[in-house]
C-alpha cells in the first residue's frame, strides 16, 4: 500500500520503543491499547500515541482447532454473552484508566479517545436567536439545549469559545481553535476544513418584506431586487448560485437586515421562519411580514474538524440517539417565549386612526345608502308608471298580432293548397316524362325484336317450304314431318323467349332487392347482341369483379341499355371503322363502378354538360325524345343513390356509373 516506507522488524515492543526513543526509526506501528499500556507502565513521557484511520482496526481473535466445531461454538457464544459493563471493567483493570459511563455504546478506540480528551472546544454564532447566542458569557438558545444533551451522552465537557461574530467563529474553525461548530450548514467551502453528518435541525427558509408586499411564489420574480443575507451564511452561496439575477446584500446580522427592509433600503431579507418569528415578537410587530417560502431548507448539523474522524463518529452516535419528543420540547421552549414590552404609543395612534377611518367610512356609507334609497323609491314609482303604459301597449299590440296571425294562417292555407297543386302537377309531368321515355325505349326494343326474329322467321319459312316440296315429290313421311316440326317448334320457342325477355325488361320492379351488377350487364347485352352484330359492332366485356348492390335491377338495365343504344347510334351515324363498345366492371371499398366507352369520336365540348337535361337530343326529332339520359340520371342518382357522369376520351365518349355497395335494405 505504501511502497516508499521502509519497514524495520523488531523482536518485541521494548526493542521497538527504544529504537524510536534513540531516533533509529521514525515511528512504531501497533494497536493503540498495547502502546498506551506500555507507555503508562514504563513511565515513558517522551512519546505519544496518535490515532489514525488509514488502516482498519486490528481484530484480536481466539483460535480453535478446526476439527473441534463444538468448542468453536461454545467460545463464540461465550464472547457474545460478555456485557458492555464487563468489557469496561476488563479495560479499566488492565489499562489503569478511569472509564466514564456513557449512554452510547462506543468502540474501545472511542472510549480511549474520550478518556484522553479533557474537553471539546465549541464555536457558535454569537447573535442568532432563538437558535443560539452568547449572553453573559454563556451559550443560550436551541443549539445550547442540544449541546447539553450531547455533553451528557458523550460524558466530557463541551466548552464555549468566545467570538464576536459568525465570521470570526468560521475563522477559528479553520485555524483549529474550535473542535466543532454547534449549528452549521454544509457548503463546499466549509467541507474543506469541517466534516458534517446528519442534520439534527431542519428549518424552512422564508422571505421577509414590508407588510404591503404581495405574496412571492418564486424568487425568480425578484430579478435585480436587493435581498439581504447574513454575512458568511451558507444560504448566501446557495441563493447566489440558484438565482444569479438577484442583487444579494450581506448584512451583519438578522436585526440589521430587518431594519434595512423596514427603511426601504432592502426589498427583503432571507431568514429562517423561526428567527423571523422571534424578531416579529420582540422588535418588529406589524411592520414586516413573511411574504414567501423558499424551496431551500436550512439543514443544520454539528460540524466537526475534518482531521478528527473519531470525534465525528462520536457526535454521529449522539445525534442518532435523539428522540423526537426531546426535539419538539426544545423547539416549543424557545418558539413560544413571550416578551414583556413597554407601551407602544405609535401603535395606539395607528389603531385610533384606523378606528376613526372606519367610523367615517360607516357614516359616509350610511349617507350614500339613504341617497340610494330615495333614488330607488323614485325609480320604483317610474317603473310602476311605465309598467301601466306598457300593459296598455301590449294589449293593443296583442290584438294587432292576433289579426296578423289570422291573415298569416289564411295565407299559409292558400300556399299549402297551391303547393299541393304544384306538387301534383310536377308528379304528373314526371310520370309523363317516364311514360315518354318508356315509349321511346319500347320503340327501340321493337326494332331490336325485329332483328332478333328475322333469322328464326326465315328458318321457319324455309322449313315450311321444305315440307311443301317434300310433299310435292311424294317423299313426305311421318319421321320427316316430325323432325321438321320439332325444328319449327324450337325456333318458335326461341322467339317466344325473346318476347318474354323484353317483357321482363320493361316490367317495373315492385320492391328493391340485392342484385348482381354482372348479371344486369349480361341481361342487357343479351337483349341487344343481335342488333349490334348486325351493325358489326364489337362489345368488349371486362367484367372481372362481381358486385352486389341494393335497388331495382330492371331500372339499372334500362340505364345501361340507353347508354349502349346511344353509343350504337353514334357509331352507325359516324360510320366508324372497326366500331367497338368497351364495358368494364370494377369495385372499390364503397362503390361498384360500371364504365361504358366507345370509339365514336366523343361528344362536342359545348354540349357535354347539357346531355342530361330533359328533351335535349342531338338526333333527328323522329329518332330521339331527349329523355333517355335524363331518366337514366334520375334512376342512378335518386333511386339508387349513386352517380352518373360522362367524359370524353381520345377515342370517344365514356359514361361512368357508380352504385354504393353497402346500401341497407331500407329505402332512404
Amino acid at each position: 500500500m505504501f511502497p516508499t516506507i521502509q519497514i524495520v522488524e523488531t523482536k518485541d515492543i521494548q526493542e521497538a520503543i527504544e529504537m524510536v526513543l534513540n531516533g533509529k526509526v521514525d515511528a512504531y506501528y501497533n494497536a493503540q491499547i498495547i502502546v498506551e499500556q506500555y507507555l503508562i507502565n514504563n513511565l515513558i513521557t517522551g512519546l505519544k500515541s496518535v490515532s489514525q484511520q488509514t488502516f482498519p482496526a486490528i481484530g484480536i481473535h481466539i483460535l480453535t482447532n478446526k476439527n473441534k466445531p463444538v468448542l468453536h461454538s461454545v467460545i463464540e457464544k461465550g464472547l457474545k454473552s460478555i456485557t458492555k459493563e464487563e468489557k469496561i471493567a476488563i479495560i479499566q483493570k488492565w489499562l489503569n484508566v478511569n472509564i466514564k459511563k456513557h449512554s452510547i455504546i462506543f468502540t474501545n478506540e472511542e472510549v480511549i479517545y474520550l478518556n484522553k480528551k479533557n474537553n471539546i472546544a465549541m464555536c457558535i454564532d454569537p447573535n442568532w436567536m432563538p437558535f443560539e447566542k452568547i449572553k453573559n458569557n454563556k451559550h443560550i438558545g436551541i443549539a445550547a439545549d442540544y449541546m447539553k444533551i450531547f455533553e451528557e451522552k458523550i460524558g466530557i465537557p463541551i466548552e464555549l469559545v468566545q467570538t464576536k461574530t459568525w465570521s470570526q467563529s468560521l475563522e477559528y474553525a479553520k485555524n483549529r481553535k474550535c473542535d466543532i461548530l454547534s449549528l452549521a450548514m454544509a457548503t463546499p467551502n466549509r467541507k474543506e476544513y469541517m466534516n458534517f453528518r446528519t442534520p439534527y435541525l431542519v428549518v424552512p427558509v422564508v422571505l421577509i418584506t414590508k407588510a404591503n408586499v404581495p405574496y412571492v411564489t418564486d424568487l425568480r420574480y425578484l430579478n435585480n431586487k436587493k435581498i439581504g443575507i447574513q454575512k458568511d451564511y451558507a444560504l448566501y452561496e446557495l441563493i447566489r448560485g440558484k438565482y444569479p439575477k438577484i442583487n444579494i446584500v450581506e448584512v451583519k446580522d438578522l436585526e440589521e437586515g430587518f431594519n434595512k427592509v423596514k427603511k426601504g433600503e432592502l426589498f427583503g431579507q432571507i431568514s429562517s421562519n423561526i428567527s423571523a418569528s422571534h424578531l416579529f415578537q420582540t422588535k418588529f410587530i406589524g411592520s414586516l411580514q413573511i411574504t414567501g417560502a423558499i424551496d431551500e431548507k436550512w439543514e443544520l448539523a454539528v460540524a466537526v474538524r475534518n482531521d478528527d474522524l473519531i470525534l465525528l463518529n462520536i457526535f454521529q452516535k449522539a445525534i442518532s440517539t435523539l428522540k423526537e419528543d426531546s426535539k419538539q420540547n426544545i423547539l416549543n421552549k424557545w418558539i413560544s417565549i413571550k416578551y414583556e414590552k413597554g407601551f407602544d404609543y405609535d401603535l395606539l395612534w395607528k389603531i385610533i386612526f384606523i378606528f376613526v377611518v372606519i367610523i367615517l367610512l360607516f357614516i359616509y356609507k350610511h349617507i350614500l345608502l339613504n341617497r340610494h334609497n330615495k333614488e330607488l323609491q323614485i325609480a320604483q314609482e317610474r317603473i310602476k308608471e311605465l309598467n301601466t303604459t306598457l300593459e296598455r301597449r301590449v294589449k293593443k299590440r296583442t290584438k294587432s298580432l292576433e289579426l296578423k296571425t289570422l291573415e298569416l294562417e289564411e295565407l299559409n292555407n292558400t300556399l299549402d293548397i297551391k303547393s299541393k297543386e304544384e306538387t301534383s302537377k310536377r308528379k304528373q309531368q314526371e310520370q309523363l316524362l317516364i311514360q315518354q321515355s318508356r315509349l321511346a325505349d319500347m320503340g327501340e326494343m321493337i326494332s331490336m325484336i325485329a332483328h332478333q326474329w328475322r333469322q328464326p322467321l326465315s328458318a321457319v319459312s324455309l322449313i315450311i317450304q321444305n315440307i311443301h316440296l317434300t310433299y310435292t315429290f311424294g317423299k313426305l313421311d311421318e319421321k320427316y314431318l316430325f323432325v321438321q316440326t320439332q325444328k319449327a317448334k324450337t325456333l318458335t320457342e326461341q322467339m317466344s323467349k325473346t318476347i318474354n325477355d323484353f317483357r321482363d325488361f320493361f316490367k317495373p320492379n315492385k320492391k328493391k332487392s340485392n342484385f348482381s351488377l354482372h348479371a344486369a350487364i349480361q341481361q342487357t347485352i343479351t337483349l341487344i347482341d343481335d342488333s349490334f352484330r348486325h351493325n358489326e359492332i364489337e362489345i368488349i366485356r371486362n367484367l372481372k369483379d362481381d358486385v352486389m348492390v341494393y335497388g331495382f335491377s330492371n331500372e339499372l338495365s334500362q340505364v345501361i341499355l340507353n347508354i349502349l343504344v346511344n353509343s350504337k347510334d353514334a357509331l352507325v351515324e359516324n360510320k366508324t371503322k372497326n366500331p367497338y363498345i368497351n364495358i368494364r366492371l370494377e369495385k372499390d371499398t364503397k362503390y361498384g363502378k360500371i364504365s361504358i366507352s366507345d370509339n365514336a369520336g366523343g361528344i362536342e365540348h359545348k354540349i357535354l354538360d347539357k346531355i342530361f337535361e330533359p328533351y335535349f337530343t342531338t338526333k333527328e326529332s323522329h329518332n330521339g325524345t331527349g329523355l333517355g339520359l335524363y331518366m337514366s340520371k334520375m334512376i342512378v342518382e335518386q333511386n339508387m343513390h349513386g352517380k352518373l357522369s360522362v367524359e370524353n376520351t381520345p377515342d370517344g365518349a365514356k359514361f361512368c356509373i357508380s352504385i354504393p355497395i353497402h346500401q341497407t335494405n331500407t329505402d332512404k
